[in-house]
């Protein structure tokens, strides 16, 4: 968190001071240093590819749907903004100045104009200003938390009324809230799962430097959409083998890989 390109690219130009021109070091830098197009909006499209795959499980689509999203930073702002491409209803958005909220739906490109002009939600003349400590628990078909952990708790998981919980943040929903929930019915995407995007797009970057060739957009938006649809495949099969949520079915499911590869290597016992 509290990174960006220029970072990216500070630490690239460190590191090749001592070991030559090195792009492969480090993902997320800017395209003109060997950076990937599409990378900013990479975890907020993967969030959107991965709700896409859990809604068309259950029948749904986006188009048919309403959301909540908590968080409107790189992240938050792009699920909304791909979310609203792609015809569902964004109904609350909330970042650290506030919440807003419209029950006919936000107007996301505009909102995303007012807080490039004014550092924040709060006051959108689009919406209503509403009260952030609420969001979790506004009513919607799927909630997305996309800001800090821990945010949802045993305090108030009891109070959320979505039908969909997908973590676009790292660690939103500590183990209690996560129990439940289950309880209640919720469907909860795990953040291991939901939020990958980003982290796929840089192997992405990784492998065009390692090639010495920049892939197009369309190539970068297409292959992360294979990607985490047949993810979406391997975690569903693993949850019915085993009888288990969406969590316990990505750790299984990640840690399956991780020993069987250790095994290979002759590293087992």
């Amino acid at each position: 968190m509290g990174t960006n390109p220029q970072t990216m690219a500070w630490i690239l130009d460190e590191y090749s001071k001592f070991h030559g021109y090195s792009p492969a070091v480090v993902t997320g830098k800017p395209v003109d240093l060997g950076g990937s197009v599409g990378r900013e909006a990479a975890t907020g499209r993967g969030v959107v590819y991965a709700t896409e795959a859990l809604l068309k499980d259950f029948g749904k689509h986006i188009a048919d749907q309403t959301f909540v999203i908590q968080g409107f930073g790189n992240v938050g702002s792009w699920t909304a903004r791909l979310l609203c491409e792609k015809g569902g209803k964004v109904l609350v958005v909330s970042d650290a100045t506030g919440a807003v909220q419209n029950p006919c739906g936000i107007d996301v490109p505009g909102l995303i104009r007012h807080h490039q002009n004014t550092g924040g939600v709060k006051g959108f003349s689009g919406c209503i200003d509403t009260d952030p400590n609420s969001v979790l628990s506004e009513p919607c078909d799927v909630l997305i938390p996309a800001a800090i952990g821990g945010v949802l708790t045993r305090e108030n998981a009891h109070d959320v009324r979505a039908k969909f919980v997908v973590e676009a943040a790292n660690h939103p929903t500590d183990p209690d809230a996560d129990e439940i929930l289950a309880k209640r019915n919720i469907i909860v995407l795990p953040d291991v799962y939901a939020n990958a995007g980003g982290v796929t797009v840089s192997y992405f970057e990784w492998v065009q430097n390692i090639q010495g060739f920049m892939w197009e957009k369309h190539k970068v938006s297409t292959t992360l959409e294979t990607y985490m649809t047949n993810a979406y495949k391997d975690l569903k099969e693993v949850c019915k083998s085993k009888n288990c949520s969406y969590r316990m079915g990505a750790f299984c499911l990640g840690i399956d890989r991780v020993a069987r590869a250790t095994v290979l290597r002759g590293w087992g016992a």
